[in-house]
């Protein structure tokens, strides 16, 4: 097994930076764009794909962040499949709970990933 180069290592902290970046960057637009109830026409698509963007890969990334030196690939299934989960079992919360609340849901989502999000911009590991 080979250890990857300080060269490969920074670039791959780069761009753990950047992608913890736009992923903060992407829940405080949703967040925005929510309070602002922006609905329909282009900006209504944009904030769907950005409010989905930041559900689907936020929390999975916030939680991939404590990875050290994992293949990309690992970074991202397990960002993917945190991601997922985590929305899966807020919506299935809600649910049970009968408290249907898709906009709190999001403030709280965001709440909870943006600090690790920020860290793992700060720290890259």
């Amino acid at each position: 097994m080979t250890m990857p180069s300080s060269a490969e290592l920074t670039r791959a902290r780069r761009a753990r930076r950047a992608v913890a970046i736009l992923l903060v960057v992407a829940g405080l637009a949703a967040c925005a764009m929510s309070q602002l109830q922006v609905t329909g026409g282009t900006a209504g698509e944009a904030r769907l794909v950005v409010t989905m963007m930041f559900l689907l890969l936020g929390p999975g990334w916030a939680a991939a962040g404590f990875l050290r030196r994992a293949p990309a690939a690992h970074v991202w299934l397990l960002t993917v499949g945190v991601g997922v989960a985590t929305t899966l079992l807020i919506g299935q919360l809600m649910v049970m709970t009968g408290t249907w609340a898709p906009v709190g849901a999001l403030y709280a989502t965001t709440a909870l990933s943006v600090p690790f999000l920020l860290r793992h911009a700060v720290v890259a590991q």
